[in-house]
């Protein structure tokens, strides 16, 4: 039996899909930072999308039913990305 992606798994569709609409090439670390996640996290979401066979098995490319759910969600605000770079302390 196949589980329904949780709610952060869909919302790194959705960007998935947002970035190719721009033409932007994902990666793990681009999702990372827009969608405020850790490596852990990053990979659990992806291999949930995986499983549901919502995003292609060797890159992170939608299928076409991925294509069908990430279209019919509604679109998402743009948050703050995070720095790629931890902030450096004041001395």
């Amino acid at each position: 039996m196949m589980r329904t992606p949780d709610f952060a798994a869909l919302e790194l569709l959705r960007a998935l899909f947002d970035l190719a609409e721009a033409d932007i090439r994902p990666s793990v670390d681009l999702l990372e930072r827009l969608l405020d996640l850790d490596v852990s996290q990053s990979h659990a979401l992806v291999t949930q999308l995986r499983r549901a066979k919502l995003v292609q098995q060797d890159r992170l490319g939608l299928t076409m039913a991925g294509l069908a759910v990430a279209a019919s969600m509604p679109e998402t605000e743009p948050r703050p990305m995070r720095s790629p770079l931890p902030a450096l302390c004041a001395a």
